[in-house]
């Protein structure tokens, strides 16, 4: 695995490769990269602490914002909302047991065959099949076809 990470026909390999020598062999390259080493790490400890001013704000803006809304909660008349939640349900119920009365009343009588005192109509029904201009035109279809 560091053979081939630091062997010179990997492009990786062979820039750690020299930046290591420069480094090794060059005092000038080892104070500069100290200064960006020291740099970069104040730099990374100043974000954390402008993360950490952020994150506190935030918090307390948050801990107003909850109180504001425990307060307008208080406020709000939660009886009188209640109660109209209450007369819409009773309404609606009363529309949908008037509808039920409705309809029973209307298809009480829809499956007796007849009505009390009548004889029962016999119903004949047409078999379409059996007229002959009918037959004639599937006959015509039927030959069109072949």
């Amino acid at each position: 695995m560091l053979k081939k990470l630091f062997s010179f026909s990997n492009p990786v390999g062979l820039v750690i490769t020299s930046a290591t020598l420069i480094l090794a062999l060059s005092p000038e390259a080892r104070r500069g990269t100290k200064k960006l080493l020291v740099k970069g790490a104040g730099a990374a400890l100043a974000l954390g602490d402008q993360m950490k001013g952020l994150t506190s704000g935030m918090r307390m803006q948050l801990g107003s914002f909850m109180e504001d809304a425990k307060a307008e909660k208080e406020q709000m008349l939660l009886s009188d909302g209640a109660q109209s939640i209450r007369a819409g349900f009773e309404e609606g119920m009363e529309k949908v047991k008037e509808a039920g009365r409705k309809a029973e009343d209307t298809f009480k009588n829809i499956f007796d065959d007849a009505n009390p005192g009548e004889e029962p109509q016999i119903v004949t029904h047409y078999n379409v099949l059996n007229d002959q201009t009918v037959r004639n035109k599937l006959n015509e279809i039927e030959s069109q076809l072949h």
